[in-house]
C-alpha cells in the first residue's frame, strides 16, 4: 500500500479533485459545468504522467486481485483515468462560445506541455541508466535524428510530412496509451489470458483509428494530401477502418462473453475504463474542426498520462535517496510546493514555443511520442522491472 505519508500529500494537493471523483462515483449523470470544474482543476496543476504500458506480458508482476479492481481508488481513478475525457468533452461544449481560442491554446499548452516535457524525467531514474547506456543509439542518437529531421523538413518547407505523420502518430500513440491502462486493470481482475489481451488492444486502436478517419475530409491538408495519391485512398482508408474495427469489437465481446462464463469477472473499474477507451475518440465524428477535435480528444489523455505517472513516480520514488538527479525527480514528484509550480512554468514554456517557435514544439511532441515507446516497452525486462511493482499493491503490502 502507498505509504499514508504520501497519500496524505496528495490528497491535501488535490483535495477538491477527489471530491469530485468521490462524487461521481454515487453520482453517475454529470453535467458539462462540473466536467469543466474537472477541466479547471486539472489545469491548476495536480498532474503527473504515462503514455505507453505496452503489454503487461507474463512476465509483469501480478496485481492482487483487489475490490473494484481499482489502481488507486475511486476518487483518483475516476478522476485522472475514467472520466478525464470529460474535461475534453467540456471544452468542446464551450468552444462556440467568444474568445475561446484563449482557452483552447491554455488546455493545450497548460495541460499538454508538461505532458509532453515530463518525458524527460525518465531519463534520471538511476536503475534504469545502465539500460540507456547500453542502448545508446534509441535513447541518445535517435532523438538527434529526430530533431535533424524536423529541421531539415522545416528548411525545405514540405509540412505536409509532418502533418501526416502527426496524425497517424498521435492517434495510435493516445490509443496504446489507453491499451497499457487497460492491461493494467485487466491484470488487477486477475485476468492474466494473453489472448484478452490481444482483442482487447486490436478493438482499442481499431476503433480509434475508424473514428480518426472517420471524416478525413473535415482535415483539408491531409485529405488533399492523401487524395493526390489517389483520390479514392480517403474513402478507402475509412470503409476500411470501419470494417477492420467491426471485426475487431466482435472478436472483443465473444472473448468478454467467454470470460463472463469461465472467469474471472470482471471489475467495475475494467469495464468503465474499457468504455472509456473505445469512446475517446468520438469528436471525430462529430467536431468538423479537426485540429479542435484532436485537442478534445487529447485533454483526457493529457490527464490520463500525468495521473498514472505521478502514481508511478510518488510510489517509486518516496525514499528519496539515489544520485542527484533522482532526489531532485523524488523532490519534484512528491513536493507540492515544488510539483504545481513546476508544471505550471512548464505549461507557460510550452505555451510560448507554440505561439513563436512552432518548429521547436513539432520536435518536443515526436520526440515524446518516439521516447515513449521505449521508456514504456513493457517487453523490456529492464523496464518490467523498473516499473511493474510500482503499478500493482504488491510492493506496499495490499492483499
Amino acid at each position: 500500500m502507498m505509504q499514508r505519508k504520501y497519500s496524505n500529500i496528495f490528497h491535501s494537493l488535490a483535495a477538491g479533485v477527489f471530491r469530485l471523483g468521490e462524487a461521481l462515483t454515487s453520482h453517475p449523470r454529470w453535467t458539462p459545468r462540473l466536467a469543466n470544474a474537472l477541466l479547471l482543476t486539472s489545469i491548476a496543476g495536480y498532474k503527473a504522467m504515462m503514455t505507453e504500458v505496452e503489454t503487461l506480458s507474463g512476465d509483469f508482476t501480478r496485481a492482487p486481485c483487489t475490490p473494484g479492481g481499482w489502481i488507486a481508488s475511486p476518487g483518483f481513478d475516476l478522476t485522472f483515468f475514467i472520466l478525464s475525457p470529460l474535461a475534453g468533452l467540456a471544452l468542446l461544449f464551450i468552444s462556440p462560445l467568444d474568445r475561446t481560442k484563449v482557452i483552447h491554446l491554455a488546455a493545450a499548452t497548460l495541460i499538454g506541455g508538461p505532458h509532453y516535457l515530463a518525458t524527460y524525467s525518465f531519463y534520471f531514474w538511476d536503475d534504469t541508466a545502465a539500460y540507456h547506456r547500453r542502448r545508446w543509439v534509441a535513447y541518445f542518437v535517435v532523438p538527434i535524428l529526430i530533431i535533424l529531421a524536423v529541421g531539415g523538413i522545416a528548411w525545405f518547407k514540405i509540412p505536409v510530412v509532418i502533418i501526416v505523420v502527426i496524425y497517424f502518430w498521435n492517434a495510435y500513440h493516445v490509443a496504446r496509451q489507453s491499451c497499457g491502462i487497460q492491461s493494467i486493470y485487466r491484470y488487477r481482475a486477475g485476468a492474466f489470458d494473453p489472448r484478452l489481451k490481444t482483442v482487447t488492444n486490436a478493438a482499442i486502436i481499431s476503433t480509434n483509428m475508424a473514428m480518426a478517419v472517420a471524416h478525413l475530409d473535415w482535415y483539408p491538408a491531409l485529405y488533399g494530401f492523401l487524395s493526390k495519391l489517389s483520390p479514392y485512398l480517403p474513402d478507402l482508408l475509412s470503409n476500411g477502418a470501419v470494417l477492420v474495427a467491426a471485426v475487431s469489437v466482435v472478436r472483443l465481446a465473444i472473448a468478454m462473453f467467454q470470460r463472463h462464463r469461465q472467469g474471472p469477472s470482471f471489475r467495475a473499474a475494467e469495464l468503465a475504463f474499457l468504455a472509456t477507451s473505445l469512446l475517446l475518440f468520438h469528436p471525430y465524428l462529430w467536431v468538423h474542426d479537426a485540429d479542435l477535435a484532436t485537442l478534445g480528444m487529447l485533454v483526457g489523455h493529457f490527464i490520463q498520462y500525468l495521473g498514472i505517472v505521478w502514481l508511478l513516480n510518488s510510489r517509486k520514488l518516496a525514499d528519496g535517496t539515489g544520485s542527484l538527479g533522482q532526489r531532485a525527480l523524488s523532490r519534484l514528484w512528491r513536493d507540492p510546493w515544488v510539483l504545481v509550480p513546476a508544471l505550471v512554468a512548464t505549461g507557460a514554456l510550452f505555451m510560448v514555443l507554440q505561439v513563436n517557435l512552432m518548429a521547436v514544439t513539432i520536435t518536443l511532441v515526436l520526440l515524446h511520442f518516439y521516447l515513449d515507446s521505449l521508456f514504456w516497452a513493457f517487453k523490456q525486462p529492464e523496464v518490467r522491472r523498473a516499473m511493474a511493482p510500482y503499478l500493482t499493491d504488491e510492493a506496499y503490502g495490499r492483499r
